[in-house]
């Protein structure tokens, strides 16, 4: 009888793991993929200007600066998330500049523009829109960005833009 019980007990705490695990993989596999379409943007410890107008989402955090975020489609319920900015100035149309150091921003979801102009920036983005970037005058230490999943390599001296996926329609109102 204790064989058993012993057997029993062991069947069923292979089943609650399993039970356990099973969603855990399922959501983990399902988090981890973008949509199709989707392309990607990582800066590390930029100097300089990197604007991103894309649909989907975009977070980061730079030493001294300022961010402008544009939020594209006021409609659509999507508010940025902004921490540590010492100065909050709206300049109408949906766009607000934060400015100070050590901030931290988020915007997740529908269409937006955000601006970046910072000492030590790190940024990541996914979505579909256009990725600009530009480290004139930090030739010595630009910091590094990677597009699209490709390898790493210096933010370039000069404004360059790059795609991220498909490139997602303006709204009518959107300036």
């Amino acid at each position: 009888m204790a064989i058993l019980h012993t057997a029993m007990r062991r069947l069923v705490l292979l089943a609650l793991v399993v039970a356990l695990a099973l969603p855990a993989a399922v959501w983990a596999d399902s988090a981890s993929k973008a949509l199709p379409g989707d392309g990607t943007l990582v800066v590390d410890n930029g100097n300089g200007a990197v604007t991103v107008r894309a649909r989907g989402g975009i977070l980061g955090r730079f030493d001294f600066g300022n961010v402008v975020i544009s939020d594209l489609d006021l409609t659509d319920g999507k508010v940025p998330a902004v921490y540590g900015a010492e100065t909050i100035q709206p300049l109408g149309n949906g766009r607000t500049r934060y400015t100070g150091d050590q901030v931290r921003f988020r915007m997740i979801g529908g269409l937006f523009r955000v601006q970046i102009t910072a000492i030590g920036m790190d940024v990541s983005a996914v979505g579909r829109g256009v990725a600009t970037l530009d480290a004139s005058g930090y030739t010595d230490f630009p910091g590094r960005y990677s597009i699209n999943g490709g390898p790493f390599g210096p933010l370039p001296g000069h404004s360059v833009s790059y795609l991220l996926g498909q490139v997602p329609p303006s709204p009518p109102n959107a300036k």
